[in-house]
């Protein structure tokens, strides 16, 4: 039996075929010829997936209906270790600096501001396009086909009617189409797993007015992308659950040996206990769903400016849009965090601002600047202070934010090393703090831990003043939980 892989393949496999081909071996009516065989190879395809796709709805909600059981959710929250009320601060340091952590600067001496060329495809101003096409994902504008009363409704909350609306959704020429029109569009615009989730479900709103309907829609539109997806119900509630590659901060429920987080894009739900949640999965869905961001989503530009401090002070734009974004995004393992790449606006800044200080050193000295850098230009807050709870930056919010915590500051000069420089380094985890440790040759200071028969020392960008090699007297000699490593 074949599969949704093999059949995309078979398309992309001909389709490569044609384009490489030499044009010169094409004449006229040779060429009219291969692309009608072409056509009509790829309407067969088609033909044939359409088949495959309702053979597997079918055999879907033959067991979804009577796959239903209770499971008790197991919560996961988000670590809130103690931690200092203020920076803490390396005795050998001379401090205080001519720019300190009190001080804004009024005049910076550099205003750097994205260039002409960003990526997005603008559109018209917000507002100026019918609702009824287009709904906002993020500032960005997204077409959306349009639905008629035909529309799967749900008309209660049960495993009977949820059944009934993934019955109507696979029939429905206008939901197929709804859903096709927005995988095309996450692609367009480099969304990630969840990126696709929350544009589904930002989409919904302009489809339903009912947040039961909303999250069946994601559900039945995450499943014909082929994930597994589930959706569990409690009362009067439908909530989406997901799986996951890494750990998310918030309660999962085991079905099939396999964790299902609950999550809804931008909302903070009560959870309840227990959910009635479906066993049955999707014939050939993916249970991968990724929630890294290794690349940047391309949404629209909307600027907005922050002073950065340092021994010379730069107001760097931000996109709202992107922070917006990553505001709402689930709460992750730290990895995500780490592995998660600047923009190209905000990438390109920082380049045009530390070329002439980087520029001619080494990769040792590269980091010696860079840590003093974080450690003395961006504040230090920590989480209770700004949002009364624990909360995880991605790099760019470092800049935005009026300050940030240790394993925040540790992102940000984690992103800050591999953009300029060669060097591996470690994330430590220790139970009050985060920090990095960079693998080198010598450093000023002799803290250091050996992994994989390597030397990498502390490099710990909330201890102010110190040096690569010098770690917080809390955390000297202490193990550390290796977090991440970037090799």
């Amino acid at each position: 039996m074949k599969t949704f892989t093999s059949y995309f393949l078979s398309v992309l496999l001909l389709t490569g075929f044609i384009c490489l081909l030499p044009v010169k071996s094409r004449g006229q009516g040779s060429d009219t010829a291969f692309r009608k065989e072409f056509d009509q190879f790829y309407q067969q395809i088609n033909h044939e997936f359409d088949a495959f796709r309702q053979h597997n709805d079918s055999v879907f909600l033959r067991f979804l209906k009577d796959s239903w059981k209770e499971f008790e959710g197991s919560p996961h929250p988000l670590p809130q270790p103690p931690k200092p009320t203020a920076q803490p601060v390396y005795k050998g340091s001379a401090l205080p600096r001519e720019t300190d952590n009190n001080q804004s600067p009024d005049k910076p001496d550099q205003e750097a501001v994205p260039g002409t060329g960003h990526p997005v495809p603008e559109k018209e101003s917000m507002g100026s396009y019918p609702a009824s096409g287009f709904f906002s994902f993020y500032g960005t504008p997204i077409a959306l086909p349009g639905i008629s009363a035909r529309f799967p409704a749900l008309r209660g909350v049960s495993r009977q009617f949820i059944s009934d609306y993934y019955s109507s959704a696979c029939r429905s020429s206008e939901f197929l189409g709804v859903v096709k029109s927005l995988k095309e569009e996450s692609v367009r615009y480099n969304l990630n797993d969840w990126g696709l989730a929350s544009m589904l479900f930002e989409a919904s709103k302009s489809c339903y007015s009912n947040v039961n309907e909303q999250v069946l829609f994601t559900w039945a539109g995450l499943l014909k992308n082929g994930y597994n997806a589930k959706v569990g119900y409690s009362n009067d509630r439908v909530y989406l659950l997901l799986p996951a590659d890494i750990m998310l901060y918030t309660v999962s429920y085991s079905v099939n040996n396999r964790d299902y987080y609950l999550v809804e894009p931008g909302v903070l739900v009560k959870v309840p206990d227990r959910l009635f949640i479906h066993e049955a999965d999707y014939p050939e869905g993916s249970t991968e769903f990724s929630f890294r961001l290794t690349e940047m989503p391309r949404l629209k530009y909307l600027g907005e400016k922050r002073a950065l401090k340092g021994s010379r002070p730069m107001t760097i734009s931000l996109n709202k849009n992107l922070l917006d974004f990553f505001s709402n995004y689930p709460p992750c393992d730290l990895q995500v965090y780490f592995t998660t790449p600047l923009s190209e606006s905000t990438g390109r800044q920082l380049d045009a601002y530390f070329a002439e200080m980087l520029k001619g050193r080494s990769d040792e000295q590269r980091l010696a600047f860079l840590l003093d850098y974080v450690q003395h230009a961006l504040p230090y807050l920590t989480d209770k202070e700004q949002f009364s709870r624990e909360r995880y930056f991605f790099p760019e919010e470092m800049l935005y934010y009026a300050g940030a915590d240790c394993e925040d500051r540790s992102a940000l000069l984690a992103a800050l090393i591999r953009r300029y420089t060669s060097l591996d380094f470690l994330v430590l985890g220790f139970p009050a703090h985060v920090t990095l440790a960079v693998n080198l040759n010598t450093c000023k200071g002799d803290d250091f831990l050996n992994y994989k028969s390597r030397r990498f020392y502390h490099a710990d960008p909330t201890y102010l003043g110190a040096e690569c090699g010098m770690a917080m007297p809390e955390v000297k000699s202490k193990p550390a939980e290796i977090i991440y490593s970037n090799f």
